[in-house]
């Protein structure tokens, strides 16, 4: 019996390293792009340089602060040599606990692909879960 929990456990981690590896993997925002809905809702790592940044103003409530106020909360785009994607950040429940994205700044975004079907011109942005800051 335990040969076998052995193998099911390495067949399992080595499912998740390779499922964690792709997600990681650098992604044209063109490929995004152009096929938004092949990538509705999936993990994605996109790398490139901000611009159009705005930081949103505080306000009340969010998933993570319940009914607190939710700070730094940003919104910019990404851009790569194939296209622009919008980025979308959480925020914090505490001012200043996050490093603020900056005007041509290169990062390294991984986060969840929403398409706003509703909106006619189907805009696609990419929910960020963590941001990375590239070296030039």
């Amino acid at each position: 019996m335990r040969p076998f929990l052995h193998g099911i456990l390495c067949l399992y981690l080595g499912f998740g390293l390779v499922s964690a590896a792709s997600a990681d993997d650098g992604l044209p925002i063109s490929k995004i792009l152009k096929r938004p809905a092949d990538y509705q809702a999936k993990v994605v790592t996109v790398e490139g340089r901000v611009t159009r940044v705005t930081t949103l103003p505080v306000h009340r409530g969010g998933r993570d602060c319940g009914s607190a106020n939710v700070y730094d909360r940003q919104l910019f785009a990404l851009q790569d040599k194939s296209g622009t994607i919008g980025i979308s950040t959480t925020g914090s429940c505490l001012p200043n606990m996050a490093k603020l994205v900056v005007q041509n700044e290169r990062l390294r975004v991984r986060g969840v692909v929403m398409v706003d079907r509703s909106n006619p011109d189907g805009t696609t942005l990419i929910h960020a879960q963590s941001i990375n800051r590239v070296s030039p």
